[in-house]
Order: structure tokens, then C-alpha cells, then sequence
């Protein structure tokens, strides 16, 4: 395409880019994170498919005066440096929103020779996640990777009921009339563990699209940014599958190795590549020992594509699994308690306002005998279906918690 119908396509479709913007009323919660003040740096935003990444864009352009947005995608063989510098000098343009940067060969080189020659100021997204996380390594002081996480239940029941509560702090755990009303909304824990802390699930409330999500990070994403092979795919479904059906106590490397026939070695590189492409979270152990091999769960609710038994059956595994995505959603370091063989101990330990909290993840008829085995202040059960009598509190309620 010549350099002229390039620009003026760029510019049609931004126009329709911004009518479209003008939808999408609600805001993230993290928005104003994203787009404080970052300096001259540019800003790549790294983060699940299907967390609002474009839409957020979009957003800030309506606000922006002499910005152009381009779906990069959309264009081939689109020179990010000629086109930049072609908007700067035709018409002035000093804001560049690109998504789906992966789809530009060269980016990263373009992005330095911009950010040394041209005065412009860049935003950036990609659905390779791995890609722009790896982009901050190559880019230096030049970007500043931020992640959007999912929904936190908070913002799920905001978004899809029109309710805002509050945000809590950690020791509202103690208030038991809130956590009274916080667990009213039980009701809505499998809706949001079906797909509802992501905001594609706003758009289709049908988990089929999470199971073609996960396909594509799978089959394109992976291939893309770390050269996997075929083998190593098919390895990964299989590793993946064996991970959903088995106990989160029975996975570990080591196990994953032996039951699928890769090395221990394949297994880090595989996990590790899932977990940058928010599929896995993996959880280390409390202490210094290092023989201890991490838990490794899913993000929700990518458990239940390989799933065999039903939501309820498992209903343990995504209490866990839940604990641990809103924990990493408030970025906080989660570990997990392991005594020696046979020693039942609770499940994590967490660090807020430098006190330590240990927790319990069960069901309201857990018993607190794993709780007297540690010697902490912090220590409770936290219930789904929730239970109100000490020391049990609403598992809800850490998903109500904001990042400090």
C-alpha cells in the first residue's frame, strides 16, 4: 500500500475507532494506573486475552488531542518507524495507541529509533503476552511494562451487576457484620469462575470463547514468541490436561514429568511459558528449602477446558485456585505451607502491612486442626459457601481486597 492511501486508511479507521470508543462508558479500575504520568517512556501493556487491553486504548484515545490509534494487525508488513515518523511530519500527531504490536516485524527496533529521533510517546498492546513481558529486556529505560489482571471479584461484581462496594483492607477481616454482607454474594462465585473475571465475558457469557482463547495462546502465542514445535505443543496439552484432573497436591514437576514421559527440565520451560501467558500460576514454598517443588494451578477458567469431572466435584481445587488469582491480582508475594511427611499444615501464607497471615482454603465444615499447627497471630479458614463463626471468614473477601 503507497505511503498516501496507508496514512488515509490509518486515518478512516481511526475515526471509526473513536466512534466506537464512545461505548464503552465504564472504566477499569486500574485505567488511571496505566496512563498516569510515565514520562517520555513508552507504556506496554501486558496481560491475559480477553482483559480489555484494546478497549482500554480506545478509551484513552477519546481522550488524547493529536493521538491516531492503529490495530497493527489489520496492515501488512507495517513499518512502525516510517509510520510514525509519516504522522509526526504530515500531520502532527505526537500519540501512537498500537495494538497487537507482535504483528509488526521489527518493533522493538523500531521503538528505540523512535523513542531516540521522534518526540512521540507510544502505548502499546499485545495478545502475545510473553512477547511484550520479554519487550522490557531488549527496550531498557524505554518502556515501562504494566500488567492489566483480570477482574478481581470486586470489579466483576461492579461490571456486571452495577454494584460498587467498597475495597477492603485486610483488616476488615475482623468486622464480622462485613464479612456477613460480603458473603451474600456467594451466588456469583461460579459465574466468576466460569470465565467472569474477564471482561470478554461481558461481550458472551458462553465459556466456549475461553476454550478457543486458551487454543490460541496454546497453538499461536507460544509458537510465536518462544519457537515452540508441534511436539511441544501437543506435550503441553497433554501436560495440561493431566494438571486439570489431578489433586493440586499431586502436581509438581517432578510428577508431570513422570506421568507424561518429558523431562523435569521440559516441564519448567513449559510451566514457565504458561504462567508469563497468565495460563498457570505457580506458588513456591514458605521457607528456605529448596527440594520443595511449587504448586501449580490454573488461572481461571482455563481448568475447565480439560477438565472430566463437574464444577461442583472439583469445587475444592477452584476455592484454591480463586484464593490465588486474587492474591496475584493485588500483587501480593503467596506461598504455600508445607510441614514433613504426614504433617497437615494450612494452605498459604501472605504478607500484608508486614504482618504475616496464614490461611485455611476450604469448605464451611473445614476443620481448624491444620490452624493449631502454626503459631500466628493472622490465622483463619476461609469458607465457600461461607461460615461466620470465628475463625471462618468469606473466601469472597480477598477478592474485595485492593492492591497497596
Amino acid at each position: 500500500m503507497e505511503e498516501e492511501n496507508l496514512l488515509g486508511e490509518i486515518l478512516k479507521l481511526n475515526e471509526k475507532v473513536k466512534e466506537e470508543a464512545g461505548k464503552y462508558k465504564t472504566k477499569r479500575f486500574f485505567y488511571k494506573n496505566i496512563f498516569d504520568d510515565n514520562g517520555k517512556s513508552f507504556v506496554g501493556i501486558a496481560g491475559p486475552r480477553g482483559s480489555g487491553k484494546t478497549i482500554l486504548l480506545k478509551q484513552r484515545l477519546l481522550e488524547e488531542n493529536d493521538a491516531v490509534y492503529v490495530s497493527v494487525d489489520a496492515f501488512d508488513n507495517l513499518n512502525i518507524y516510517k509510520l510514525a515518523e509519516s504522522l509526526k511530519e504530515k500531520y502532527g500527531i505526537k500519540t501512537l495507541f498500537l495494538d497487537e504490536i507482535h504483528y509488526a516485524k521489527n518493533w522493538q527496533a523500531d521503538f528505540k529509533k523512535i523513542y531516540d529521533f521522534l518526540n512521540m510517546k507510544i502505548y502499546f498492546t499485545s495478545s502475545v503476552s510473553i512477547d511484550i513481558v520479554h519487550s522490557k529486556y531488549d527496550l531498557g529505560r524505554r518502556v515501562i511494562v504494566k500488567t492489566l489482571q483480570p477482574f478481581s471479584f470486586r470489579e466483576f461484581l461492579f461490571f456486571h451487576k452495577k454494584i460498587l462496594e467498597k475495597p477492603l483492607e485486610i483488616n476488615d477481616i475482623s468486622n464480622i457484620e462485613l464479612m456477613q454482607k460480603i458473603s451474600r454474594n456467594d451466588m456469583l462465585f461460579s459465574d466468576y469462575m466460569h470465565g467472569g473475571l474477564l471482561p470478554a465475558y461481558l461481550e458472551e457469557k458462553n465459556y466456549a470463547i475461553f476454550s478457543n482463547t486458551l487454543d490460541r495462546i496454546i497453538e499461536k502465542d507460544l509458537v510465536y514468541a518462544l519457537n515452540f514445535t508441534g511436539k511441544d505443543i501437543n506435550n503441553i496439552k497433554i501436560m495440561l490436561e493431566y494438571i486439570a484432573n489431578a489433586g493440586i497436591d499431586d502436581v509438581s514437576y517432578s510428577s508431570i514429568a513422570k506421568n507424561i514421559g518429558i523431562t523435569k527440565y521440559t516441564v519448567i520451560k513449559y510451566v514457565d511459558a504458561l504462567e508469563k501467558a497468565f495460563v498457570l500460576n505457580v506458588v513456591k514454598p514458605f521457607g528456605s528449602n529448596v527440594l520443595k517443588e511449587p504448586k501449580i494451578m490454573f488461572v481461571p477458567p482455563y481448568r475447565l477446558k480439560y477438565l472430566k469431572k463437574d464444577f461442583k466435584e472439583s469445587l475444592g481445587v477452584f476455592r484454591e485456585e480463586f484464593f490465588v488469582e486474587s492474591m496475584k491480582i493485588i500483587d501480593k508475594n503467596i506461598f504455600y505451607l508445607k510441614g514433613k511427611r504426614g504433617e497437615k499444615k494450612p494452605d498459604y501464607i501472605v504478607s500484608f502491612n508486614n504482618e504475616k497471615y496464614v490461611f485455611e482454603i476450604g469448605g464451611k465444615q473445614k476443620t481448624r486442626k491444620q490452624l493449631k499447627t502454626v503459631n500466628a497471630k493472622n490465622k483463619f479458614i476461609l469458607a465457600y459457601p461461607s461460615n461466620s463463626k470465628e475463625p471462618y471468614k468469606p473466601l469472597i473477601m480477598t477478592g474485595f481486597l485492593e492492591k497497596t
